[in-house]
């Protein structure tokens, strides 16, 4: 099958629609991108893809504009990136909710994030926005430093939903507490004071325990075998661990979670060294 115009102008077949637009996508041509980016913005180009029915019936990921998007994710050319982070002012593209929610992950792969990603991600991590979950989910999977700043003024926003940030913590976080830059983030929350010191023992709660009664629904999220964390994000978690029981920079309301965090540093084969921290056995 080779790129032809004529199909995405006049095909009412939404099979080879999609294929022809999926050639475009994968171009890292300007020209290409530009000619995809216009159909993309065409509610009318949209609708032959997908019927009414499927945006009410389907899962985001199960729509033909969503199969298009993904051969944009991989696309790591200048424009490809262009074409994909154009779409988050595409009035035509971003009148379907299902495409918001598709948008919003699949910018992950924009890295770091750019201007425009931040800004469409902060549009839609407003305190009760339906899509937060998500946003924070697309923040903590991109991982870069300009994502990762926004989750943290996030969790610093006395008005978001407290009950949401428990679930951000004890899920999306978790599931990635391995990562350095994930660590890192969560070292500039607690040491470096970018979120409230009222969140400090749950945010250090979220690194070093676990427990399945935190959770309602199955499958309940599982974090990563700490044993397998790089070298860097041992340190981290070491210096965290210093800070909370050996600096005593941390107020507990659970005494257990002393214990876990020792635990977990024999786990990476790391000594807290209290000797040096002064009055962390006095008062465990």
């Amino acid at each position: 099958m080779k790129k032809d115009p004529s199909i995405l102008r006049d095909s009412r077949n939404p099979r080879e629609l999609t294929d022809t637009a999926r050639l475009y996508a994968a171009s890292p041509d300007p020209a290409d991108q530009q000619m995809l980016a216009n159909y993309l913005d065409s509610t009318a180009f949209l609708d032959k893809l997908d019927p009414p029915e499927a945006y009410r019936v389907f899962k985001p990921h199960q729509l033909r504009a969503a199969a298009i998007v993904r051969t944009l994710m991989d696309n790591s050319s200048p424009a490809g990136r262009r074409t994909l982070v154009g779409l988050t002012t595409s009035k035509g593209f971003l009148s379907y909710d299902l495409l918001v929610v598709f948008l919003i992950r699949a910018l992950t792969v924009d890295r770091p994030a750019s201007r425009p990603t931040i800004t469409y991600w902060q549009k839609y991590l407003r305190p009760e926005s339906v899509y937060a979950d998500n946003v924070v989910d697309a923040l903590l999977e991109n991982r870069s430093r300009p994502a990762l700043e926004l989750f943290e003024r996030a969790m610093n926003d006395p008005a978001q939903d407290g009950e949401h940030k428990y679930i951000w913590l004890r899920d999306p976080l978790l599931r990635r507490r391995n990562d350095p830059e994930i660590l890192a983030c969560c070292e500039r929350m607690v040491i470096g004071g970018t979120v409230g010191a009222d969140w400090h023992e749950t945010i250090i709660e979220a690194v070093f325990d676990y427990d399945p009664s935190w959770y309602l629904a199955d499958p309940e999220p599982r974090p990563p075998l700490r044993i397998l964390a790089p070298e860097p994000s041992k340190a981290i978690l070491e210096k965290l661990a210093r800070h909370a029981i050996v600096e005593n920079k941390v107020v507990f309301v659970d005494p257990e979670l002393k214990a876990k965090i020792r635990l977990a540093m024999k786990e990476i084969g790391r000594s807290l060294d209290e000797e040096k921290g002064g009055t962390d056995n006095a008062q465990a």
